[in-house]
């Protein structure tokens, strides 16, 4: 199984090189989301700048992760039916999916460091709490983009569907970004992270049970 979900991330990473525009252009939108947001607000404090590092975030993951499924033509759709079993084709849209955000992310961070040139308070407990988030929402929009892939409407299913399962885990993974941070004090950290880690399993129990059902459609 490890071979074939690798041979499909490699499938993956040269559509990615041969088309480009989909993650430089994210990248191109954060750093100019970022440049404008700092210009015209000049420092922002601690909760501004944690909403606003999660909600580019957020929208950098839609535009990377939601149409993932939809580009596919219905041969090669047809061909990844009869050569990969569904749970093989998530797994590896789940890793290289996680990758380019977790990269996107890491850009958006370095930027705000240069803009702000203030460095994180915990850097140890922000990454933990980053993982999981990135996680979570590359789990969720990578579901509902399956499932969405065969609806016309693709837009408003992938923005409908998924914001009622993202709440939670942006509600949370502000709350532990805001501890990192030092805006406040918190003992109950490790019950957060662990409340995001059930969430994360949750859904990819979720992914794993539906994603055959919604292959075979």
């Amino acid at each position: 199984m490890f071979d074939r979900v690798l041979h499909i991330i490699k499938k993956e990473l040269s559509i990615e090189l041969r088309e480009k525009y989909t993650f430089f252009s994210s990248i191109l939108y954060l750093i100019a989301i970022t440049f404008v947001v700092f210009k015209v607000f000049g420092k922002l404090e601690g909760p501004t700048k944690m909403a606003l590092f999660w909600i580019l975030l957020l929208f950098t993951a839609i535009n990377m992760i939601g149409f993932s499924f939809s580009y596919q033509t219905q041969k090669r759709k047809l061909n990844y039916y009869q050569l990969y079993d569904p749970q093989e084709l998530m797994t590896a849209k789940l890793i290289f999916n996680f990758i380019k955000v977790f990269l996107a992310g890491l850009v958006l961070l370095l930027l705000m460091y240069i803009f702000s040139n203030e460095p994180l308070k915990d850097g140890v407990l922000f990454f933990k709490v980053y993982i999981l988030m990135v996680l979570g929402i590359v789990v969720v929009l990578n579901l509902i983009s399956a499932i969405s892939s065969y609806s016309q409407n693709q837009n408003t299913l992938v923005a409908v569907l998924s914001l009622p399962l993202l709440i939670p885990i942006l509600l949370l993974g502000m709350r532990v970004s805001l501890i990192s941070e030092r805006m406040f004090s918190d003992s109950g950290v490790a019950k957060y992270l662990l409340m995001l880690s059930g969430i994360d399993l949750l859904l990819l129990t979720l992914s794993i049970i539906f994603i055959p059902i919604v292959w075979k459609s």
